[in-house]
């Protein structure tokens, strides 16, 4: 089964889109209830539409479908536009729609969920910073989308430091990084109130705000303690990938090794996330599946000890299954 995914083809792109439809097939029979968190303006304006709908559960879930895919195409693609693993694969692309379908709680539509794409759109810009002429761009542009993902979960804020610190990765330190990356971070809200402001409706974005400031604890912060049985698979593969990328580390261009330094840089500030969600970890596991995704697309790139990864890709199929049935 996993050969399928060993190539980046047209049809592996296919399957994992289905994949990530198939494993939330439980949700459609099944569904678990649960409210929105509009944690911040935009998420707060995009799930009132939702509630408007007739059947709001139903289309969060298929736009949960839609987050993924186009999540789990732009990891890929990021992991491949920048040669980050020795071999062009779909293999992250599809360890992020496995990590991303574990728990009932990954079938919700969720500020982190949306927020999450503009962290990966920030790595993405980031990725270009070594080879570029005007890095002040780039740092306008990364900064830009995370101001847009703090419109929808204010909890990015803490990637800043993640954008400042892969600049010097990149490049070296400049204090007019860290003035256009704060600039970039200004400018969709600056936008934003000016649009509303325009349209005569800033008292409604003002309750917004005051809304998503009104925290409400929606369930405790580990759901589940047989949800922590996954990480028993999760650790010891990501340590072991780990440690092989960083065997190979100085076999691979300078490019690359900075990129997978920032994506190590990433995995740590992902940790530090799931200490600051106050609902469920699951919602800010997000952000950490994107450098775990191509961290564990490394372990599975290779057919050595063919038979066990095989048995591993289905067990996580299974526990899928099994946290969303039972």
């Amino acid at each position: 089964m996993l050969n399928l995914f060993r190539r980046n083809t047209l049809i592996a792109a296919i399957l994992t889109i289905l994949l990530a439809a198939a494993l939330r097939i439980p949700e459609f029979i099944q569904p678990h209830s649960y409210r929105f968190i509009k944690s911040a303006p935009f998420s707060a304006l995009l799930f009132n539409f939702f509630e408007t709908l007739g059947t709001p559960g139903l289309w969060a879930l298929i736009a949960n479908i839609i987050f993924i895919s186009v999540q789990a195409v732009l990891i890929n693609y990021i992991s491949s536009r920048h040669d980050i693993l020795y071999k062009d694969t779909y293999m992250p692309g599809l360890m992020f729609v496995l990590l991303s379908s574990i728990f009932p709680e990954q079938t919700e539509l969720t500020p982190q969920l949306v927020s999450n794409l503009f962290v990966m759109l920030l790595l993405l810009r980031l990725c270009y910073l070594y080879e570029s002429s005007n890095p002040l761009l780039l740092m306008l542009d990364a900064g830009f989308y995370l101001g847009v993902g703090l419109l929808f979960n204010y909890d990015l804020i803490i990637f800043l430091p993640f954008i400042l610190i892969s600049v010097i990765i990149f490049t070296s330190f400049n204090l007019r990084y860290l003035i256009v990356s704060l600039l970039g971070i200004a400018l969709p809200i600056y936008l934003t109130t000016g649009i509303f402001y325009l349209t005569d409706h800033l008292d409604e974005l003002m309750g917004y705000v005051k809304q998503s400031f009104e925290k409400d604890i929606l369930r405790a912060a580990i759901a589940r303690y047989d949800y922590l049985l996954i990480f028993v698979m999760i650790v010891p593969i990501s340590v072991v990938s780990g440690f092989n990328l960083q065997q190979n580390f100085f076999r691979n261009k300078v490019k690359t090794r900075r990129i997978i330094q920032s994506l190590a840089l990433m995995l740590l500030f992902g940790v530090a996330g799931l200490f600051i969600e106050n609902t469920n970890f699951a919602y800010a596991m997000y952000y950490l599946h994107v450098p775990s995704a191509i961290i564990m697309g490394y372990f599975f790139i290779s057919e050595k000890r063919f038979l066990l990864k095989e048995a591993i890709f289905f067990l996580f199929i299974l526990m899928s299954l099994y946290f969303k049935f039972l």
